[in-house]
């Protein structure tokens, strides 16, 4: 009789200890979506000495649900002696977590504002930085402390931002 009261009472020890870590676990994972960050960075993409090629932007990156989101990308690029403003906006479907802290979207379209003067040749050098591949943008999210992040492509580490 004792020896059935014990395999019962670890049993049910053994339940509340699974139900208990189970509440913790849920209670505590934070809902992914909507994921909203904002950052300042500054890319020096120069390649050769002589010729200076800069990007001073804000990015507001916006992850809305699995199948949408954009990369805002506001500010200015240095093009040896030529700044221009540049205003774009890369618009994300179809996106999917790949593995426990990657996402990858397509790339639907980029819309460039009325406000932009960034040549296309300009700014498809900061793309290639931000990605592998025109048609998809693949970030890594890993958080840093209560609302910041690091993100990062498939190549280097992009960028931290904080999330609100």
């Amino acid at each position: 009789m004792k020896r059935h009261t014990a395999i019962i009472l670890a049993f049910v020890l053994a339940a509340l200890t699974a139900l208990s870590i189970g509440i913790s676990w849920f209670t505590h994972r934070a809902e992914f979506y909507p994921f909203r960050c904002t950052t300042y960075t500054r890319y020096d993409l120069s390649r050769n000495e002589g010729k200076k090629l800069e990007f001073d932007v804000a990015q507001d990156l916006r992850f809305q649900n699995k199948n949408s989101g954009y990369l805002l990308i506001n500010g200015q690029a240095t093009d040896g002696d030529n700044i221009s403003t540049l205003n774009r906006r890369i618009v994300l479907t179809e996106g999917e977590k790949i593995d426990y802290d990657t996402y990858r979207y397509q790339i639907a379209k980029t819309i460039t504002s009325s406000t932009d003067t960034t040549s296309d040749n300009i700014f498809n050098a900061l793309l290639a930085e931000l990605t592998l591949d025109p048609s998809y943008l693949q970030l890594n999210i890993d958080k840093v402390d209560e609302n910041t992040y690091l993100i990062s492509g498939p190549l280097s580490y992009l960028f931290t931002c904080q999330r609100y």
